[in-house]
């Protein structure tokens, strides 16, 4: 997914925003001000939700984004050359030149963003307790965050394609038969069933 501006270069990687990528901003912006008006009601007034909301939508995404670098900075070290990462309407998307040329490579990039997933969610809900005598807006705000960044990394994990949990069912099968070409087609029922 070549479209989109590039914003900015991270370890020689380019990082583009694709236009749909606004949509999702301004619906994840609407969601999250709904959610903080129920949750924090009048604790802060019209314009403050809607700046919490919109931050809160903005680190999102860097979520995601650090979600394919994970991905990214795992393939660079197997020897795979990343073309972009690209966020868009339904997340984000690196972009690899070629596959991993070993199975083992594979399922660690493959594990690598539901990691970084996992470990963001661990460490923002790990926050809430102690933020939350300072600020009940941080704590709402890391809550929601923390919450999405496990379902990030959950969902993901679901064993088909195109999802993470696909790609490890697909190199899991790929070491134990050593056919990638297995692997692929175990993955891909993996995801009809889905």
């Amino acid at each position: 997914m070549r479209e989109g501006w590039q914003l900015l270069t991270i370890r020689g990687i380019p990082l583009r925003i694709h236009p749909t990528w606004f949509l999702i901003l301004f619906a994840a912006t609407m969601a999250f001000e709904r959610q903080y008006r129920i949750s924090l009601g009048a604790t802060l007034p019209e314009g403050g939700l809607w700046a919490v909301a919109l931050a809160t939508a903005l680190l999102l995404f860097v979520s995601v984004l650090l979600h394919e670098l994970g991905h990214s900075l795992v393939a660079i070290a197997q020897g795979v050359k990343v073309s972009s990462i690209t966020l868009f309407l339904l997340g984000g998307v690196a972009s690899v030149e070629q596959e991993c040329p070993t199975a083992l490579g594979a399922l660690l990039v493959a594990l690598a963003g539901p990691a970084v997933s996992l470990v963001l969610a661990m460490a923002l809900l790990a926050g809430v307790h102690g933020i939350s005598h300072h600020s009940a807006v941080l704590a709402e705000m890391l809550t929601q965050l923390g919450m999405l960044n496990l379902v990030l990394a959950l969902f993901n994990m679901l064993p088909g394609l195109p999802l993470d949990g696909g790609l490890v069912v697909k190199a899991l099968v790929w070491q134990m038969t050593g056919s990638r070409r297995r692997g692929l087609e175990v993955a891909n029922g993996c995801g009809r069933f889905l």
